[in-house]
């Protein structure tokens, strides 16, 4: 039976603190676990070490809570959830919830958090940056299961299902590392490779500006949302037919094709436009790279775009300190090496194997998260066990 409950009813509910960063005794040491917001990923994440730590002679003025208590963000990113596996402190920008007997573990508890993020996400009333008070988070209203023995049958079920997801993940990552690997055997010293600026091998097409109107259908935009760090994902935004017919007039990237984030917070993401989208608009803060193919392929390019040496270049050319940023001309000032094409040709045969392969994988993680949702809603609406 799902019983409403309000999160101060479930637990005794902290916020964090930050200790005096003054006071040099209460730091530089790995007695206690200080955890902030960038220790907590996107998932439940089960925090056995933090980036920072505080001293015991700290612990008075922290907020110190027991092995197995739940951290929530509540500030900036709101709902991110972790689990301490020790004693720890946190800060300001997080709060705890130590649950009391009506929850048999915070692994429960996280899940019924992680099933209500939007609902958390709605209530934060900052314009600027998003934030939960303490108060706004203890009366929190949220349904729970009252039999302990249902909530242990949930959460070992979704553990099963996430487990399955990581596996897929870390199998998806292997691939890249691969391709990586690969890069580097084939392509060890381009130091002493022709080079020639951006501008010389390649074509670019740029459709930053104005942003066109979205539609809740149609066909896909490909903007800087859609770019991860040598990755695509796909963003549920789109245009309609009219629109793109009077948007699409700087040119058509096709699947291949290289994406960079010219500015903002993902400043320099590089991927590939996947093989399966074939009819998409393009929008801003976003630069589709195209190379000289007698000369430049694109899998090489988007491989070499990655690697430390053109981040240093990219460092060079960039403007802004917070919001970074970089100008399609100086964009074009950077050099390439230009190893023989035949060589470049190799490593896209390659790339193409791995890709099929990873497809495949991602269809898979595909499914795997979506019966892991649909997992969640049917244990949280009282459909998985009686």
């Amino acid at each position: 039976m799902l019983v409403k409950y309000k999160l101060c009813e479930l637990g005794d509910i902290l916020t964090g603190n930050t200790p005096s960063k003054k006071n040099g005794e209460f730091y530089d040491t790995k007695d206690i676990m200080f955890i902030k917001p960038d220790d907590i990923n996107n998932n439940i994440t089960e925090i056995e070490c933090s980036k920072e730590y505080i001293s015991n002679k700290a612990e008075k003025k922290a907020r110190i809570i027991p092995k197995d208590s739940l951290l929530i963000t509540c500030i900036g990113s709101i709902g991110k959830i972790a689990i301490n596996k020790e004693k720890s402190a946190f800060n300001q920008q997080i709060n705890s919830i130590v649950h009391n007997e009506k929850i048999i573990c915070s692994k429960y508890l996280a899940y019924v958090l992680m099933i209500n993020k939007q609902r958390l996400e709605s209530i934060s009333n900052a314009p600027v940056v998003p934030i939960i008070n303490k108060t706004q988070f203890s009366e929190f209203e949220v349904y729970i299961h009252e039999e302990k023995e249902i909530q242990e049958k949930i959460v070992n079920v979704l553990d099963k299902a996430r487990s399955l997801i990581d596996k897929r993940k870390a199998q998806i990552e292997v691939l890249d590392e691969l391709v990586k690997s690969r890069f580097i055997d084939m392509f060890a010293d381009l130091k002493g490779e022709k080079h020639l600026t951006l501008g010389e091998c390649t074509n670019f097409i740029d459709y930053r500006g104005k942003t066109p109107v979205l539609s809740d259908s149609g066909i896909r935009i490909i903007n800087a949302k859609s770019v991860g760090n040598g990755f695509f994902k796909y963003i549920d935004e789109y245009i309609s037919e009219e629109t793109f017919n009077s948007w699409m007039k700087r040119g058509f990237p096709v699947p291949g094709d290289v994406l960079f984030v010219t500015e903002g917070h993902t400043f320099g993401n590089i991927c590939r436009i996947p093989s399966d989208l074939q009819k998409f608009a393009m929008g801003q803060r976003i630069i589709t790279i195209q190379g000289n193919k007698e000369i430049l392929n694109n899998a090489f390019l988007a491989q070499y775009m990655q690697t430390i040496s053109f981040q240093i270049d990219i460092d060079k050319y960039k403007t802004g300190s917070s919001a970074q940023g970089i100008r399609s001309k100086e964009l074009k000032k950077i050099l390439i090496p230009i190893p023989q094409i035949e060589l470049q040709n190799q490593f896209t045969d390659f790339v193409n194997q791995v890709d099929k392969l990873k497809f495949e994988m991602e269809k898979s993680l595909k499914e795997l998260e979506d019966n892991f949702n649909s997992l969640m809603q049917r244990a949280f609406k009282g459909e998985l066990f009686n």
